[in-house]
């Protein structure tokens, strides 16, 4: 900015010298003017020269009773109005090449601060430029080191969470297991206790059916020294379907009808105790 300020102040400077100088100029050129007028004016007027007085050469006085001689010369006005023209276009070309010599040396000048200015233009868009692309490589040095940071704190957030979460799969593993195991013992538990009730149950079941057996049971003879496997096949309402015996075949033959003839056998509420007695074989032995 300084430097623009020096050169517009120097430019300032010349167009005022030149002004002054164009000044003077046309100052020197009305004098002149004014002279030439005065001088035509005179002209026109008359025209003296004047003759010296006669000698008289072999006294080598004067003749002081000679006349005078004077000679006017009468000036055209045509003449000196052509001279005048002549002159005044001499002044207006001479006046015309100034200005036109200070107009080129304006323009000259002009030129000259408009180069400067478009130089200093170019040079100061350089420098923003070269300041912008600056700023951009660190712009983008500084976005590539922070989504470096970024994936590192990830990373290892990432590895935080994973640690963690496979020490908790670990210990809900574990908890599994436990309970598993936990509830493994209570079922084997409940399906001990639920065998040793169906076996009990199943005892009892088959005591009445026996008894009821029996009850319909129509002996001849004596039964000591004999046995008898029967083999029944019952509905879940005691309905007996079928029923085969195995070994003394008066004994077997009687249990059968006896088993028919009760028509519905006593059988359990229970579900799994009453499937079990569904097939199933009583033994008679008589010792």
């Amino acid at each position: 900015m300084p430097d623009n300020q020096t050169q517009q102040g120097g430019i300032t400077e010349e167009n005022e010298t030149l002004e002054k100088k164009s000044l003077s100029l046309q100052q020197k050129s009305f004098l002149i003017s004014v002279a030439v007028h005065v001088f035509i004016v005179g002209a026109l007027l008359l025209s003296f020269k004047f003759a010296a007085k006669p000698v008289d050469l072999a006294s080598g006085s004067k003749d002081t009773q000679a006349p005078i001689m004077i000679e006017a010369t009468f000036i055209d006005s045509n003449v000196l109005a052509q001279k005048k023209r002549q002159k005044e276009q001499a002044e207006a070309a001479a006046k015309r090449k100034r200005d036109q010599e200070a107009a080129n040396k304006r323009r000259e000048l002009e030129r000259k601060k408009e180069e400067r200015e478009n130089a200093e233009k170019a040079k100061r868009k350089k420098a923003a430029d070269a300041r912008k692309q600056k700023e951009e490589q660190v712009r983008q040095e500084r976005a590539l080191q922070e989504q470096a940071r970024l994936a590192q704190v990830k990373a290892e957030q990432e590895r935080i969470e994973k640690a963690k979460q496979e020490k908790l799969a670990k210990e809900r593993a574990a908890q599994d297991k436990v309970m598993q195991q936990q509830m493994a013992a209570e079922q084997a538990e409940r399906n001990e206790r639920r065998q040793r009730q169906i076996l009990s149950e199943l005892q009892i079941a088959t005591g009445k059916i026996k008894a009821r057996i029996e009850q319909n049971l129509i002996t001849t003879g004596s039964v000591a020294g004999r046995s008898c496997r029967l083999q029944m096949r019952i509905a879940s309402n005691g309905l007996v379907l079928e029923a085969v015996g195995r070994g003394d075949d008066s004994l077997c033959l009687s249990l059968r009808s006896a088993a028919l003839r009760a028509g519905t056998l006593p059988m359990p509420t229970d579900k799994d105790v009453n499937e079990k007695l569904r097939d199933v074989t009583l033994v008679w032995e008589n010792d």
